[in-house]
Parts: C-alpha cells; structure tokens; sequence
C-alpha cells in the first residue's frame, strides 16, 4: 500500500511558512489598533492622562466675543455722578434674580437702571459694555464690581450694560469702591488709546424678560 502521508514539498513549506508569517503580522496589527483604541477611550474618559504636555480644550467662544482691549481714560476724567449713568443689567450666570437684585442695589447707589434681563452671551468675569461716548460712565461702573472687564462696542449713547457672569460677582460694599467726585479715575494698567481699539461687531445681544433675571 503506498504511503499516504507523504513529506511536504519545498513548494508547500514555503506557502505555509508565508500563511503563518501573515498570521503573525495581522494579529501583530489587530493587537496594535486594539490597545490604540483603548488607550483612546481612556483619555477621552479621563480615565488614562494624555501623554501631551499641553491639555487639550475647547476655547470660550462666548468670553472671546465679549472682549476687546480695554481703552485708556482722557487725562483728568473724574468719575460721573450715579444718576447721570444709564445702566442696563443683564444676567449670563444661570443664577435665578440676580440681574433683578443687583439692578435694585444699583438703583440704591443712585444708578438709573432702564433694562434688566437675561443674556444670551455667557461670561465668567462681569463684562461693562459700553460704546465710544460712554468711556468715563464705563469705567464708573465698573468701580462697583471684582474683576469686571471693559468691552467696547459701537453704540451711539453713554449707556452701559452690565453682562453678570458665571462668576456671580455682586456689588462690591461701598467702603471698596475706590472713587472720589474731586479726583481722576486711573486708567487700566492694560489700556490702549480710544481710536486703537477694535470695538465689538454686532453688539452683544440680550432678552429683555420678566422671569429668571
């Protein structure tokens, strides 16, 4: 009886040898994609730190429209007298009444307060939005508050809107406001010149609603 189990040929060896090395790379390859995609899924859960140095995050568009560079005072511009400074308060922190209780603390003051609502622009630090006429009314508002931020808009009055961030910042007490009617304001540390800066186009919007202020 002939021998069924015949010795390879070259021919055969050198096939299976090729199958059983493309075995390897794609299980080599199928291994590699595998732990690419759970290293991924790890960083994106937080549950694996990303290896680069630089944290990956997405820009605050909002806070980005609702800056420009913050302009210098004339020399020897005093503070303008509360009732002459129309304001218009505006809540962007997501905390229920704070637009309607800072307005009635400003009224306090001696403000004229026209508007109050909601925003649609969400911002941290309170942002003072004012146009060209309304520098020095600007910069007497933003006395009353920490950290609030001049944004420069185009229009036409001396009116000044008050945007309450996410911070929640209120009314500093009136010993911390730092205005004298007989001295000049200071200029920020930061200021450029009136005619340099870039003003906001269009003008932040708002809603002018009854509740959630």
């Amino acid at each position: 009886m002939a021998n069924q189990h015949q010795p390879p040929t070259p021919r055969e060896l050198r096939r299976r040898h090729m199958h059983e090395r493309q075995a390897v790379v794609f299980g080599v390859l199928i291994a590699a994609l595998a732990l690419v995609g759970v290293g991924a899924a790890g960083i994106i859960t937080g549950a694996i730190s990303s290896p680069i140095s630089k944290p990956i995050s997405t820009p605050s568009v909002t806070d980005d429209a609702m800056t420009t560079a913050t302009p210098c005072l004339a020399k020897g511009t005093k503070p303008v007298q509360y009732a002459k400074v129309t304001v218009n308060v505006y809540n962007a922190s997501g905390q229920p009444g704070l637009a309607r209780s800072t307005s009635d603390a400003m009224v306090e003051r001696g403000f004229t307060v026209k508007k109050v609502g909601n925003s649609t622009v969400d911002v941290a630090a309170p942002r003072i939005v004012f146009g060209p006429k309304g520098l020095a009314q600007a910069y007497t508002v933003a006395a009353q508050f920490k950290d609030a931020k001049l944004a420069l808009d185009t229009r036409k009055d001396r009116s000044v809107d008050v945007v309450l961030g996410s911070e929640a910042h209120v009314l500093l007490a009136t010993k911390d406001v730092h205005l004298n009617a007989k001295k000049a304001m200071a200029s920020a540390p930061d200021c450029v010149a009136l005619a340099k800066v870039k003003p906001l186009l269009p003008a932040p919007k708002a809603t002018k609603t009854s509740s959630g202020k």
